[in-house]
């Protein structure tokens, strides 16, 4: 397989059941991987959803601060975050003021520890309701 060269973005309908949406994989390489999540700047209502599916092998997240403009705050910097082997973690919402791309979009880096990156990106953009 390949890494995808992008994070998909599933948009959740209000009072509509939906499956379990396939995740993006990364799987190939030995060092970290950089998608975007093309969100044209509405990071609010944005969940991901990030499992390290290695077996041996802790993995650092990092949500990339944003460009300034659009993201005033982006001078607070990165947001990492360890996921130990065989573990997912919930990230955001996001505050599109310190994320944001200048193209809207959220940027995440996955850096293994060691090894080849195992890694599985499901992204949710929750309904206004």
């Amino acid at each position: 397989m390949a890494n995808a060269a992008a994070i998909t973005v599933r948009e959740l309908v209000a009072l509509t059941p939906t499956a379990t949406p396939t995740p993006d994989a990364l799987d190939t390489g030995t060092s970290a991987v950089t998608l975007y999540a093309d969100l044209d700047g509405e990071m609010d209502n944005v969940l991901l959803y990030i499992k390290n599916t290695d077996n041996d092998t802790a993995m650092t997240v990092t949500i990339l601060a944003g460009d300034n403009p659009p993201a005033q705050r982006a001078a607070l910097g990165n947001l990492s975050e360890s996921v130990a082997f065989g573990v997912g973690k919930w990230f955001g919402p996001f505050e599109s003021a310190r994320f944001a791309q200048d193209d809207g979009s959220l940027g995440v880096t996955v850096t293994p520890a060691s090894g080849t990156i195992s890694a599985e990106i499901t992204c949710l953009r929750l309904p206004r309701v």
